[in-house]
């Protein structure tokens, strides 16, 4: 038997990873038995009356103003006996422009930051502190604050448009006595408040960047105390910035609350916000040498995040609780907590007035919290918007419309709100009628059709004009007089939105038409224009309708219609008078349309190599056949109704014929890309050596054709080989005797075109002289004559003479065939040596040569 033991074994948390490890579904931090820390917790505030709630005395008629005595907050003073930092309780005075709700308690501070030229306004909060701040520790200044641009008596506010600020507290090792006075040496009144704390021996110990908003936000910052500090100033940082100028009657303010002044052993400071992408929080103090450092969100660890800074924006981080954590190198675990919230403006709106008919004025206003709005954009529903805190805007069609308001907050937190249905317009209608006639005879009934739109149920009101009304709708009157009327149409719908539309003189009455016209052709061919004029006796007061027989009618005086079938057609006008009455002219059979002859032709061939010669033939019908003319497409034309043309380059050709009946009417056909001819190559070729002669006959040929070609076919009769296929061949002609031989190079391309050329080809001779040293006359027939054999010379310049011993001339002879039979002057031959010259002309290069030498007669 075996026992088979089964230990369950759990994963141990991993605290900086982001995964829940042991599976107990709890991350990180937030798994705090897996995860143990100890929250690092502040020491208490060294700032007494950090809210301003306590105070000794009421801030009213006190000093300069009832608003602005910061001794009545209890531990608070002004740096300088002529500072005014204004102190704000309900006790005393609490004005509007105090951004809403306070964030601590009901008190706030406020103070003037600005510069002028050559100088700067400081006003700094100052107190003493309850126990001195420890030289080498750090700690946390927080606080609250909110930005303004005031008019001077609090009587309201101007946009912000000063920019960032750095805000700072000052340290002094004692506590002096408050507050700062300085006198004018010359005429002993008190110095103004221009005095940096650090010209008064003041340190700076750290400050942050503000971005003013006038919505409350909560900062802090941490600093390292450089020595033992008993006395702090808190206010902006020096110098002053330029652009917080005075504007008219207005001065940058600041609202201050909720002040914290704290010893920490681990701090978060936060920067930027997450709606400008800019949010950093910074973990202090920082010592990677001694200690391990990870940020965390939401108690989940922000894996790779273990630097002082955090870019929590770059990261793409936003609100929440942000916390980092410091192991030391025992192992004690601590961490500390900051919470990022961001608050979104909720839009509000009203609108006058939301209902009514088109076209429809509506005002909007934006009624969002002030101290939450900043830019306004409106989505007005009908395509349209706008930027502006209030908005007319005009909704000309009928509708229901949702109106949509997105405010983005001075910190650029942005959320949009969707009203719907919030505009009703409803339709007014566009009156308009319809007639069944505009002239009529007396008494004669008119229908009226009221075609207003859109289309509904409408309430009506006519007036005819001769006094007569009715509410009918639609309405139906006579006219018991002739004269000229006006018609008037009133129309209401369910909204009771109207409309009215007037016809002025729409009616009349005339004598009896007497319809007459005249053409300007009654034949021709198709499309054949015909313009009819209107010859009717008073037709200025009468309607035309024509019937031009081709299933067009008009209704203007003149007419002018175009017949595109061919035909006989019978022409009709109609005229009417202002009463209706009504005459009719017809002439029969008035115009004839002749057709246009039906182009048709075939090619043959339609592709081929160049010169490609091809045969255009008409099968157009022949009765339509009066005359021809051919475009061929390459310039060249032709007047046979039947024709040949040759095409000698390359292309694809469009071919036109235009046909002219006997009637005279013209028809033409064109066919696009009819002809394709493909291009011949152009065949040639080098050789050499040239000229040669039958002693040197290998002759290299060269082919020098066109770049198209991709086959060669060469024949050389007489030569060695007679035919090739190469590009270079290599031939032998024949070396006994010389001659001229032609040369055929035939190329084809890629289209199976080709082309021959074909060259001549000389071998020459070689002129040579060929004489015997002895000869024997004895009849025998072998070796009986002395003759020269001579090749390749000119036969009528030769001169061959015989001389003795002696140096006398024994035989001469002009003729090439005939030599020497050894007789001398008759005798018989004898035995010697004689001496021969022979002049010969040589048949290749036209030299005239003369050759001798010794010949001995044997008998």
């Amino acid at each position: 038997m075996f026992l088979l033991s089964v230990q369950l074994v759990t994963a141990q948390e991993i605290c900086d990873n982001g995964i829940d490890d042991d599976g107990n579904g709890l991350v990180d931090l937030n798994d705090v038995a897996g995860c143990p820390c100890t929250l690092a917790q502040p020491m208490g505030s060294l700032i007494s009356n950090g809210s301003f709630e306590t105070q000794n005395c009421c801030p009213a008629g006190v000093s300069q103003n009832p608003y602005d005595y910061i001794n009545c907050a209890t531990g608070w003073t002004d740096y300088m006996s002529t500072a005014t930092v204004d102190y704000y309780n309900p006790c005393g005075y609490f004005p509007n422009v105090v951004p809403q709700p306070v964030p601590a308690g009901s008190s706030v501070v406020g103070m003037v930051v600005h510069t002028w030229a050559g100088g700067a306004s400081y006003e700094f909060l100052s107190q003493c502190l309850n126990s001195p701040m420890l030289a080498g520790e750090t700690y946390e200044l927080g606080f609250d604050l909110a930005a303004v641009r005031m008019q001077f008596g609090m009587i309201g506010t101007l946009p912000i448009n000063f920019g960032d600020m750095d805000l700072a507290i000052f340290g002094l090792d004692t506590c002096p006595n408050f507050p700062y006075t300085f006198y004018d040496p010359v005429f002993g009144n008190e110095m103004p408040a221009q005095y940096c704390p650090t010209e008064l021996g003041w340190t700076d110990l750290g400050h942050m960047t503000y971005s003013p908003s006038n919505s409350w936000q909560s900062v802090n910052f941490t600093f390292d105390a450089p020595f033992n500090v008993g006395a702090i100033m808190i206010g902006p940082a020096c110098p002053i910035p330029q652009d917080y100028n005075m504007f008219g009657s207005s001065e940058p303010y600041f609202f201050f609350d909720g002040f914290t002044l704290e010893q920490v052993t681990l701090v978060i400071s936060a920067s930027g916000h997450p709606c400008t992408d800019n949010l950093e929080l910074t973990a202090a103090p920082y010592d990677p040498v001694n200690n391990t450092y990870q940020w965390y969100l939401n108690g989940v660890a922000i894996v790779g995040q273990n630097a002082a800074v955090l870019p929590a924006s770059t990261l793409g981080l936003g609100e929440g609780i942000y916390a980092a954590r410091v192991v030391g190198p025992g192992g004690a675990c601590a961490y500390v907590e900051e919470e990022v919230e961001v608050a979104y403006p909720e839009p509000l709106l009203s609108a006058t007035a939301a209902t009514g008919c088109a076209a429809l004025n509506v005002v909007l206003n934006n009624v969002t919290d002030p101290g939450m709005s900043g830019t306004v954009l409106w989505d007005l529903g009908d395509g349209s918007s706008a930027a502006s805190t209030s908005v007319l805007h005009t909704y000309t069609e009928a509708g229901t419309y949702d109106v949509r308001l997105t405010i983005t907050s001075a910190l650029g937190c942005q959320k949009d709100s969707l009203f719907e249905g919030l505009i009703t317009v409803y339709p007014t209608p566009d009156a308009a009628f319809g007639l069944s006639a505009t002239e009529a005879c007396v008494n004669v009934p008119i229908d009226f059709t009221n075609t207003s739109q859109p289309n509904d149920v409408y309430n009506c009101q006519w007036s005819f004009g001769d006094g007569a009304i009715t509410s009918d709708c639609p309405a139906s009157h006579a006219y018991n007089a002739p004269g000229t009327y006006n018609v008037m149409l009133t129309v209401t719908n369910a909204f009771g939105c109207s409309d009215d539309t007037l016809m002025s003189q729409v009616i009349e009455v005339i004598q009896t038409p007497v319809p007459a016209f005249s053409y300007t052709v009654n034949n021709g061919c198709v499309p054949l224009e015909v313009r009819f004029q209107n010859d009717t006796p008073g037709l200025q007061d009468q309607t035309a309708f024509w019937d031009l027989g081709n299933g067009q009618t008009a209704t203007t005086m003149d007419a002018i219609t175009v017949y595109s079938t061919p035909g006989v057609y019978t022409v009709e006008l109609t005229m009417t008078n202002t009463l209706g009455c009504s005459a009719t002219r017809t002439d029969t059979d008035a115009i004839t349309a002749n057709g246009l002859p039906v182009v048709t032709f075939f090619v043959e061939p339609d592709s081929g190599c160049a010169p490609l010669e091809v045969q255009f033939t008409n099968t157009t019908d022949p009765g339509m056949i009066g005359g021809c003319a051919w475009t061929f497409g390459d310039g060249g034309t032709s007047n046979n109704c039947t024709s040949q043309h040759i095409y000698t380059a390359q292309g694809t050709y469009t071919v036109s014929l235009t046909v002219n009946s006997p009637a005279g009417c013209e028809g033409d056909t064109t066919l696009y890309h009819l002809v394709h001819v493909d291009p011949s190559p152009i065949a040639n070729f080098v050789f050499g050596p040239q000229p040669t002669d039958f002693y040197n006959s290998e002759i290299m040929f060269d082919d020098r054709s066109s770049n198209d070609v991709i086959s060669w076919s060469w024949h050389f009769p007489a030569g060695a080989p007679d035919t090739s296929s190469e590009t270079s061949p290599l031939i032998r002609y024949p070396n006994d005797d010389g001659g001229t031989y032609p040369v055929e190079l035939t190329v084809t391309n890629e289209f199976g075109c080709s082309d021959t050329y074909v060259v001549p080809v000389t071998i020459n001779g070689v002129h040579s002289v060929y004489a015997p040293n002895a000869f024997t006359p004895d009849g025998d027939a072998i070796n009986d004559v002395f003759l020269p054999i001579i090749r390749d010379d000119v036969s009528r310049d030769h001169d061959l003479r015989i001389f003795d011993r002696w140096g006398s001339e024994v035989f001469q002879s002009s003729d090439p065939t005939i030599g020497w039979d050894g007789a001398v002057d008759d005798a018989e031959p004898k035995t010697d040596v004689y001496v021969w010259k022979l002049r010969s002309r040589n048949g290749v290069d036209g030299i005239m040569r003369v050759y001798t030498g010794h010949v001995t007669l044997l008998r």
